[in-house]
Formats: C-alpha cells, structure tokens, sequence
C-alpha cells in the first residue's frame, strides 16, 4: 500500500527531480529555477548557473539527471526551451555542481530547426547502462515533421555525456538522417524517468511507431 507524504512545497510548477548520492533532490521549476530540497523538505535559492530559458506555455526549464558518475565528477544535466532564430526548442546543458550552484556549464545539444510556438517540447533525460544519454524531444505541435529524419522533432535522440554522437547510432552515415536520433516519431513524449524498469526497451535498435506513452 503506497503512503503520500508531502516532503516540501510552495515550488512553482515543479517539473523534473533527480536524487543525489546523499539523499537531497534537485528539482527543476518550470519558469527556470533550479533548487535542492534537503531530506527534511527544506529548499535552497535559486541554484546559479541555470541558462536563460523559454518560459511560455509548455516551454521552461524541463528535467534534470546526474551523471552516473556524479560522485566523482559532479556533474548535473538539465534539458530546457530556448529561444532562438525560428522560434525556440528543447536544449540540454550540463555543469558541475558547487557549493551555490552550477559551474562550467556548457551545452551539450541542441534541437534542430527551432520554430514558432510554445507547445509540446518534451521533454525526458535517461542514463543507458553504458553510459549513453537518452533525451526525448517533443515534435513542437509540427505532426507532420516528427516523421522526417532530417531533423529532431518528435524524436527520441541518443548522445555521450560531451554531446557527441556514439558511433553506434542507428542512423550514423545515412544521408537522410541526422546521426543523433535513435527512435521516431515520438510526438510529445513523456515517459517515465526508469525506463527499463516499465519495460520500454530503448537501449536495443528496436522502434516503435507510437512511443508517447509506456508499454509494459
């Protein structure tokens, strides 16, 4: 039987959680704040380090991960939207974790084109077992889009830690495809942070045509 304890409130929109080793959360705000709740429930300010984000309609500051080996290198990842010509879209940035905030922070992806409007942005961050990093992307209310490979609307997209490519992506060397997209179309794509542990089974070349919700 599930027991709901309320351990903090009075954030705004809360939007995505990651715990640290030692039992404190990071969690993002959809305007762009990004706090650390203790285990008590107390919050901290704003952390430092957080890049502008796109806060409108569906847009802000979005997820947020740890490296997997956050003990050693400090490492926080947050996707968000950002503006920028055409419009805006779904980024990720990552940063050392310090005593008030983030540090040597530097964006690691982007998705291309951005276009116009304020939905449907995604968008989730997941560590695959070999290290790999599974960001899923909303098709930005542009359906049609999310089945063309030349860009990364809708879609599900798979890169190292530093923001390269793993050779191993189904799609690298193919003329028709960027090389960072792993599954589509994907449209807004939600699914839930432990993906393998609902059975969605991203980390084999197997895709589905309707991944916006779980399959057990």
């Amino acid at each position: 039987m599930l027991k709901i304890e309320i351990v903090t409130d009075g954030l705004t929109h809360p939007w995505g959680l990651a715990f640290l080793p030692d039992g404190q959360m990071l969690v993002t705000e959809r305007p762009g704040a990004l706090r650390l709740v203790t285990k008590d429930g107390t919050k901290s300010k704003p952390l430092s380090g957080v890049p502008k984000v796109f806060a409108e309609g569906q847009g802000g500051l979005l997820d947020v991960a740890i490296d997997p080996d956050f003990k050693s290198n400090r490492l926080v990842y947050r996707s968000y939207s950002e503006s920028g010509e055409g419009g805006a879209g779904t980024a990720v940035a990552r940063g050392k974790l310090g005593e008030t905030g983030l540090e040597d922070v530097e964006v690691i992806f982007r998705q291309e084109p951005k276009v116009s409007g304020p939905y449907h942005f995604g968008s989730r961050l997941a560590f695959a077992p070999d290290g790999t990093l599974f960001i899923t992307l909303g098709e930005r209310f542009t359906f049609e889009r999310a089945q063309d490979l030349t860009n990364d609307l809708g879609k599900i997209v798979r890169i190292n830690p530093d923001g390269s490519i793993p050779k191993d992506n189904p799609f690298v060397g193919r003329e028709y495809a960027r090389p960072e997209i792993w599954s589509q179309p994907a449209r807004r794509c939600h699914p839930p942070r432990n993906w393998q542990a609902v059975g969605i089974r991203i980390w084999a070349p197997r895709r589905r045509r309707d991944q916006h919700s779980a399959r057990r």
